[in-house]
């Protein structure tokens, strides 16, 4: 037997939630949790490679990207609950990742899909190592983490040496974080780890919007392929109001902490199959999708508003009961379109599913 990349893709999968209970035991837990994100984190290098052995599939290619927009919601919305870093840094941060999110699947559906840039890939890497770093802040002495930024600052040119005298290939990436880690060290050894923590955050969300700056800077190439309908206009808006709803009840300790992160990743995760689905214009119609995140809204809004905790607790389970059955569903009823030959009709999609 083989071990194939969708295998270690699905294992990083189910195994994301066991960082996320650890971030919520304390220092010894979130030093755990740490050393477990980083090796699911690792585990990206394995089904990679095994992708490329191998070959890619369709269900790789869909579920890959999902793993890793998965990992960032339960790294980042308990760093709100840890007090990490400024609320509203986070929110924008998600905001960000479900309109890009919702603009794909706008530009998929008319035909233009948008080749994914390296500072997409950047991107990923920051927000991955961004909120190791945020837990290293807050888990070891001043002097250790000047040490490990140290570190971190000359280790990419280490390998990049080293992979360029193996394989004679440049690696384009060592340059940038290089600098990201030298900038850090200087500002901590100047400053604090608050103030450390607060800056890198602003630097993910920088980076953040920036690699989505091509969806924006792309729209001209939407003209004449379609006005912008009334089911896109909801899935925009949705993807705006979510995200920030879901902050807001995190930090206000409004419903349970994991039905909030369940319901982040539920949400991202529907967005990454819905990306696939209107390539082969096969997405959810604006009834189905609007009615599922409309009411998610409505109850997480109503949640805000409640005159007791249990009813703000029901709320947002029932928000996370309709994320989890809808997703459930849409993966259940177009599993034709990204299950491989020959049970399958589809084909990957032309680019890769990087945002």
């Amino acid at each position: 037997m083989r071990i194939t990349a969708n295998q270690v893709t699905f294992l990083r999968l189910a195994l994301t939630p066991i960082p996320c209970w650890l971030l919520y035991q304390g220092v010894h837990g979130q030093f755990a949790a740490l050393v477990f994100a980083t090796l699911l984190g690792c585990t990206d290098f394995v089904d990679g490679y095994l992708a490329r052995k191998h070959g890619p599939t369709v269900l790789g290619g869909l579920m890959d990207p999902i793993a890793d927009k998965v990992f960032i919601a339960i790294t980042f919305l308990p760093a709100v609950d840890l007090g990490w870093c400024p609320p509203w840094l986070v929110a924008a941060l998600f905001a960000r990742e479900f309109v890009v999110t919702a603009a794909r699947s706008l530009y998929e559906k008319r035909g233009t899909p948008l080749k994914s840039s390296y500072l997409a890939r950047y991107k990923t890497w920051v927000q991955m190592c961004g909120v190791a770093i945020l837990m290293l802040l807050y888990t070891v002495s001043s002097s250790t983490m000047d040490i490990l930024l140290a570190i971190a600052a000359v280790l990419p040119l280490v390998l990049f040496a080293i992979r360029y005298l193996v394989v004679k290939k440049m690696w384009k990436g060592a340059a940038a974080f290089a600098v990201t880690f030298s900038g850090l060290l200087v500002l901590h050894e100047l400053t604090d780890s608050m103030i450390t923590g607060t800056v890198l955050m602003y630097f993910i969300v920088g980076i953040t919007y920036a690699s989505g700056l091509g969806y924006l800077l792309s729209v001209g190439k939407l003209r004449g392929r379609g006005a912008v309908t009334a089911g896109e206009l909801v899935r925009l808006v949705s993807a705006v109001a979510l995200p920030i709803l879901i902050v807001v009840m995190q930090r206000q300790n409004l419903g349970p902490k994991w039905a909030l992160i369940a319901l982040a990743s539920l949400e991202l995760a529907h967005g990454g199959l819905d990306n696939l689905l209107a390539h082969h214009h096969a997405e959810a119609g604006v009834a189905a999708w609007g009615a599922r995140l409309v009411g998610e809204i409505a109850l997480l809004g109503y949640a805000l508003w409640a005159d007791t905790p249990f009813i703000a607790r029901l709320a947002c389970l029932g928000a996370f009961a309709i994320g989890a059955v809808g997703l459930t569903l849409a993966f259940v009823q177009k599993r034709r379109y990204y299950l491989d030959p020959p049970a399958a009709k589809a084909k990957p999609l032309s680019v890769p599913m990087v945002a």
